[in-house]
């Protein structure tokens, strides 16, 4: 009985062409030091990077779905502390906050792109991803009359072979992360150190880190991360490295 279960479902979903392949992508735990096994072939194969090389490098970048007054103050930190970071914006992100993504473009950080409306890719068909990226690139030269560069973080993480492959074929670089904590609910002040202790116990050898600008603990811990990340010898580079 359990086999013609099976059968039936997996003809299912061969027949309506259901992907079972996607996923969600998260990183397991790993002690200071450890790399995490966050690279999936489908993500590398197709362009994709979760981790940098195993050298002494990270990569710091920012979510940012919506404004919550933080931004300019981690914009200051950054240019205080003279690293750079990627922003991966989101439409309304654009459409509310121009002016302070003006000043991440002036001040030489990348713009990456969050799609426009924040949509899963695994629930959507390949027409609607390349729309939803395109219209927020359209948006953008609209606005700053550049072309935004083409680096693509999908929406909570989710991705499959077929969207991965066609931001691949369309020329796009789809960059997850290797370091992340929760730190997005943008009422929630866990409290001095939080996202420091949270960082410092999780780096290791090319860190993508993942932060979001609606968080009070990463604006108020930003300078002591950086600061301590150079002290043990590691160097912030841009994405555009990898």
């Amino acid at each position: 009985m359990k086999k013609l279960i099976f059968f039936i479902v997996m003809s299912f979903l061969f027949v309506f062409g259901i992907d079972t392949y996607a996923k969600g992508f998260g990183v397991g735990h790993n002690k200071t030091g450890q790399r995490p096994n966050v690279n999936d072939s489908i993500i590398t194969d197709n362009g994709g990077f979760a981790i940098g090389e195993d050298q002494k490098i990270v990569y710091l970048t920012f979510d940012c779905g919506y404004e919550n007054g933080y931004t300019e103050m981690i914009l200051d930190t950054l240019k205080k502390t003279d690293t750079k970071a990627v922003f991966f914006i989101t439409g309304h992100y654009l459409k509310t906050s121009k002016k302070i993504v003006k000043r991440m473009i002036d001040e030489g950080h990348i713009v990456g792109n969050h799609t426009y409306s924040h949509k899963d890719f695994t629930k959507s068909t390949k027409e609607e991803i390349l729309a939803d990226v395109n219209k927020l690139e359209d948006l953008y030269y609209d606005e700053f009359n550049i072309e935004m560069p083409k680096y693509v973080r999908p929406p909570r993480g989710e991705y499959d072979e077929a969207s991965m492959k066609l931001l691949n074929e369309n020329g796009y670089k789809t960059i997850f992360w290797s370091l992340a904590y929760v730190d997005w609910y943008k009422d929630k002040y866990y409290g001095s150190n939080y996202s420091y202790n949270k960082v410092m116990s999780k780096m290791h050898n090319g860190a993508i880190i993942l932060m979001h600008t609606v968080s009070k603990d990463n604006t108020l811990d930003l300078e002591k991360i950086i600061n301590e990340i150079k002290q043990q010898g590691y160097q912030f580079k841009n994405i555009d490295t990898l």
